[in-house]
């Protein structure tokens, strides 16, 4: 099977089928645990499930994609930014989708992290089959998966010790149980008695048999319940972190144990790495409460934008999402990509066939690409009329972009993009870059000649069409009239110039600025 392009989606999707070449259906997979807040760095698997799962569905075939949140996991430690963390300490060691709701929104503190997150997913095009891993336990789901496992427990130990420096103890199980009097994961004893029939004795003093069929309270361990989840339901591709690719990692035991317990070969895999946040060292960690999630970035970075950040960066490759100036870059460097993936080649090269692609792979709907490039509002210029406009969009529309912005999915586009251009500049541009046209006028002690200087400026707005003008014509006009013509001191000019309009000593660069301000309101503020 030959790739459609060199991207690397198309690559993983290429070698899936020529690994499998005779299924009907291909099984792709991802999921995590929602001990926290689902973070950024988690959106990262999810994403790349997804645009491999694209890449087939180009390729013709039918795509089954799951995505399980682990749900019946153990709440380790009080994530960050619970309310009253004293008193949910309480549910330490339960079963995260059996802990109330902290904030009393949802059935369960998993729940109201789970319905966030998929929310989030939607925005940027993600649908994916969810299994709640909770309700298919406790439903028995994986009654045979965990027999299978407590009988072969001698072949999984043998695996995992040989990447251990500490043997497992003679009586472990790959199981672990939530004793249905405490409801915690803290049992002293546990006994698998053959067949169906399992036994524990947990520390707060219950003692209880049950068949494994009918019990809502057991589950494998993860080492464990990876692999028997790729047999269930038949999984061809699933990608894992670092902390899950090293040598001796929870893949390279898995792909062992779904062999020998299972007879099934482990999914194909692909690695990736995590993605920072500028400004926040280390590891993003989903139990904590000051990370940062997909629709915190939402806010700042429109959703195609956001997928093509991911459809461009190889998985093995790490990048960081920086709030500061940078953001500028990333949706100037998108624009331009945007452009170049419309401008058809006669000889398509293989850099524009990926290049192409990884726009292709960033459409929210999956749809097929019109014949036009849109028109978009540059991010730059935006945040300045933004800011001109005192954040008011339908005036920057309708002065700036109603006769270049028409259709109506650009202008749906031009919309979302200043939102999130006023969102960066409300809550994340760095201090420099912002400023505010003072909303009345204000008075300045100055020296007469800068009194001067305001007068002069004055005269040129009144005299002169700014509007229709070019920026060197300002420009000229600024440096004859008003720096040399009253003799001012340049620098202390610009100052005071910037102060009557914004209350700072520097602004934006003058000539290209005050074309695109109100004439009304310029000289308003200016003393006009």
């Amino acid at each position: 099977m030959k790739p459609l392009s060199n991207h690397w989606a198309d690559i993983c999707a290429a070698n899936i089928v020529r690994e499998k070449p005779q299924q009907d259906l291909y099984v792709v997979a991802s999921g995590i645990t929602p001990s926290g807040r689902v973070h950024f760095g988690n959106f990262r698997e999810v994403i790349t499930v997804d645009l491999v799962a694209r890449a087939l569905l180009k390729l013709g075939k039918k795509v089954r994609f799951i995505y399980s949140w682990d749900n019946f996991d153990t709440l380790r430690k009080v994530p960050k930014g619970v309310p009253h963390p004293e008193s949910f300490s309480g549910y330490l060691k339960q079963a995260i989708a059996r802990i109330p709701d902290p904030w009393e929104q949802e059935s369960s503190y998993a729940a109201g992290r789970i319905k966030l997150f998929e929310a989030e997913l939607k925005h940027v095009g993600i649908a994916p089959e969810y299994r709640y891993q909770e309700h298919l336990y406790a439903r028995g789901t994986y009654a045979q998966g965990i027999r299978a496992a407590l009988e072969n427990k001698d072949a999984i130990v043998r695996i995992l010790n040989q990447h251990r420096k500490e043997p497992l103890a003679s009586e472990w199980l790959p199981t672990t149980v939530y004793c249905s009097q405490c409801h915690r994961d803290q049992v002293v004893e546990q006994k698998y008695l053959g067949e169906w029939q399992y036994s524990y004795v947990c520390s707060c003093g219950h003692k209880e048999t049950f068949d494994i069929r009918e019990s809502q309270n057991i589950k494998l361990l993860w080492r464990v319940d990876w692999p028997m989840r790729w047999a269930h339901e038949a999984v061809d591709f699933e990608p894992g972190g670092k902390d899950h690719s090293s040598q001796g990692g929870s893949f390279d035991t898995g792909k062992e144990i779904a062999q020998q317990v299972w007879g099934v070969q482990a999914p194909i895999y692909l690695q990736y790495d995590f993605v920072g946040i500028k400004g926040q060292g280390g590891k993003m960690s989903s139990s904590s409460g000051d990370n940062i999630t997909l629709g915190e970035i939402l806010n700042v970075v429109e959703p195609q934008v956001v997928r093509w950040i991911f459809a461009q960066h190889r998985p093995n490759h790490d990048f960081n999402i920086s709030f500061d100036e940078d953001i500028i870059k990333v949706y100037e460097e998108f624009d331009r990509a945007e452009k170049l993936a419309y401008d058809v080649p006669e000889k398509p090269t293989g850099k524009w066939l990926g290049l192409r692609r990884a726009y292709e792979l960033s459409q929210v709907d999956n749809a097929v690409l019109s014949t036009q490039s849109p028109v978009r509002a540059g991010f730059r210029v935006l945040c300045n009329y933004l800011q001109i406009c005192d954040g008011d969009i339908e005036r920057v529309y309708n002065r700036f972009y109603q006769n270049t912005i028409v259709s109506e999915q650009d202008r749906h586009a031009f919309l979302r993009r200043a939102k999130c251009a006023w969102f960066w500049l409300e809550n994340c541009a760095p201090a420099e870059f912002c400023y505010r046209l003072h909303p009345q006028p204000v008075q300045l002690e100055v020296a007469p000649v800068y009194q001067k200087v305001l007068q002069e400026l004055v005269r040129i707005v009144r005299e002169v069409d700014l509007e229709s003008a070019s920026v060197e014509e300002v420009n000229t006009l600024i440096y004859d009239r008003v720096i040399r013509g009253t003799g001012a001191e340049p620098k202390e000019a610009f100052r005071t110039i910037y102060q009557k309009l914004i209350g700072r000593d520097r602004g934006p660069r003058l000539p290209a600025w005050i074309k695109e301000i109100e004439k009304d309101r310029l000289l308003t503020l200016l003393g006009g």
